[in-house]
């Protein structure tokens, strides 16, 4: 056999049945307020704005804090960085609300010290099970 021509294929270079997988992603969990699981549930809320949460995509536990925990299968598809002066009619509809006014508001109600130039995330995700 000519060495200088020959390329290993994959079966060359490992035992059969040996093969090495990549690690499945960390399952992450991201918490939300109860009165949201509705709004997730019927694909109304596809997005979530965060402040100080570090997410990341792949596979994400959505937890809903009620007396039973109810907890969603999902995966963040997608995450953007904006600061909040930035947020868009159409960044609220995403998020399960009207408009840009009602996101603005009730991100006031979870960061009461919230201001336009705080740096926020856009957790795209969809639901798996």
């Amino acid at each position: 056999m000519d060495h200088a021509m020959y390329q290993p294929t994959e079966e060359d270079l490992e035992p059969a049945g040996c093969a090495e997988r990549a690690a499945p992603a960390a399952r992450q969990s991201l918490p939300f307020h109860h009165s949201y699981l509705d709004a997730v549930r019927t694909g109304r809320k596809t997005t979530t704005v965060r402040l100080r949460n570090a997410v990341e995509t792949g596979p994400v536990d959505l937890v809903f804090e009620l007396d039973d925990e109810v907890v969603l299968p999902g995966e963040v598809t997608r995450v953007i960085a904006k600061r909040v002066g930035e947020l868009t009619d159409a960044d609220a509809v995403a998020d399960g609300f009207r408009d840009l006014a009602e996101l603005q508001d009730r991100l006031r109600f979870h960061y009461p010290r919230i201001e336009a130039t705080d740096d926020a995330t856009i957790v795209h995700f969809r639901l798996t099970g």
